[in-house]
């Protein structure tokens, strides 16, 4: 098997601990959108790293291992949906589902979410906390201000400061961010 460094990955594609610390986060995100019970998803996503462990599972590539990945999340969610409801109520969901958002688009969803994640956590220290207290906690430029000890100022500043970073750093993903918050 072929063991590189991959892009995204600490450590090489094989290597359990990098993939889990580069994954799970992402891995749960895609997992809400089948399951509520965040115990439950926890759990599902934790099952696959150990299947992972228990069979020493090699992957070729980044590709690969998302594949297998996100497949295994999405098809123990679905076994989970399986166990709990009849088989009617589970046939009826799961097109119901499938209508409302494709498995392609929350894969989609959960790379751009984790894409703007990690960007934000690059962002200069003080940029970034401003920016996470206005957009993330919905907190006003005044707020803001006074939870950091900042004048307004600084807070527009750092925001504006963030804005342009995030801008240039997502650039390419930006046709993804208009074709699914847009539309």
């Amino acid at each position: 098997m072929v063991r590189s460094k991959m892009q995204g990955l600490d450590g090489d594609v094989n290597d359990i601990e990098s993939v889990f610390k580069e994954y799970y986060g992402s891995l749960c995100y895609f997992a809400s959108k089948y399951l509520q019970d965040e115990e439950v998803i926890e759990d599902v996503v934790q099952d696959i790293f150990i299947t992972l462990l228990e069979k020493k599972t090699q992957f070729q590539s980044v590709i690969h291992l998302k594949n297998f990945l996100y497949l295994s999340v999405r098809n123990g969610c679905l076994n989970h949906m399986r166990n709990l409801r009849s088989r009617d109520r589970y046939i009826a969901s799961l097109a119901y589902d499938e209508r409302v958002e494709s498995f392609e688009e929350n894969i989609i969803l959960t790379e751009i979410y984790r894409e703007l994640a990690d960007a934000v956590n690059k962002l200069p220290e003080e940029c970034r906390k401003v920016f996470e207290l206005c957009y993330f906690q919905g907190l006003d430029n005044e707020s803001a201000a006074n939870e950091l000890g900042l004048s307004v100022n600084t807070i527009k500043a750092q925001k504006a400061r963030g804005k342009k970073i995030l801008k240039e750093s997502l650039k390419d993903l930006m046709p993804f961010f208009f074709f699914f918050f847009m539309g």
